[in-house]
């Protein structure tokens, strides 16, 4: 079974849509003795391990070894796949098992040049030479799961290189959506969003997806641009759609540049309390 290709962007507004619950989930890690084949299958996993996360038509599983974290989600229901597939998914750690933001880990798909490509590489510290570079410049653009870190805010913040790279696969098996995440537990700590977790004990851990994409938003904006200006010009010389107080792009009844915003995809998240496996366990 192969990854699908992420390259449609959705068009659409967006809506955050809070999911409120009594409590959150409690989820105790279990030991990986091998690192885990992060290909989007999902076969590796048993059942015992997946928990439901009811609001959200989900099921989570986590397993760590000494360096990583690795995370299944299986998103059952299609109502709540959104724009998964352009945002990916962010990973917030709160150390004071609180469900709020402080530091984010961004996983999603990033289309880049190869030259950009070949600074990723060498960011990561690999070694390339100059054939390796010539083999990679020999195709134009390349789909980069992407690792970031981010504040609360969602802005990218730096972290240290020496901390390495998550990734994820994500496959679609009937009407479900199945992905797999390595996240080196060093990003879980960030500087300059102050956040050190001591990874000995229960931590707060959200899961975000859905909604639009810098590159998204751009694209909504300019749509909305050409409506409005078509919209303009249909009323050159002419004052049928204008009514006292009215401001000029809006219509009676209408909520202008606001209503266009309204709608598209949604943000959709859960926050469970996790504790991470040790090796003796």
């Amino acid at each position: 079974m192969k990854p699908k290709n992420i390259l449609s962007l959705a068009l659409l507004g967006l809506l955050v849509l809070p999911l409120a619950a009594a409590k959150d989930v409690a989820i105790a890690s279990k030991w990986a003795v091998a690192p885990v084949q992060v290909d989007g299958q999902g076969d590796e996993w048993t059942p015992e391990e997946m928990v439901a996360i009811g609001a959200v038509g989900a099921k989570i599983a986590v397993r760590n070894d000494a360096r990583n974290i690795y995370v299944l989600l299986n998103l059952e229901d299609p109502k709540y796949h959104s724009s998964i597939q352009q945002t990916g998914v962010t990973f917030w750690v709160n150390p004071d098992m609180k469900s709020k933001k402080v530091h984010g880990i961004r996983l999603a798909p990033k289309s880049i040049t190869a030259d950009e490509l070949i600074k990723e590489l060498e960011g990561q510290g690999q070694a390339l030479t100059e054939e390796r570079k010539a083999e990679i410049r020999k195709q134009k653009e390349y789909l980069l799961y992407a690792c970031e870190t981010v504040d609360k805010k969602g802005k990218v913040v730096p972290h240290d290189p020496k901390a390495g790279v998550g990734t994820y696969r994500m496959v679609q098996v009937q009407k479900s959506r199945v992905l797999e995440f390595v996240v080196p537990m060093a990003l879980f700590n960030n500087a300059e969003n102050e956040v050190a977790v001591d990874l000995s004990k229960p931590f707060k851990l959200g899961v975000e997806w859905g909604g639009m994409t810098e590159e998204m938003k751009a694209i909504r904006a300019a749509q909305m641009g050409d409506r409005m200006a078509a919209a303009s010009d249909s009323r050159v010389g002419g004052d049928s759609w204008n009514t006292e107080g009215q401001a000029v792009g809006e219509r009676s009844g209408g909520g202008g540049s606001l209503s266009m915003m309204r709608g598209g995809p949604k943000v959709y998240s859960f926050w469970v309390d996790l504790t991470v496996a040790s090796e003796n366990k």
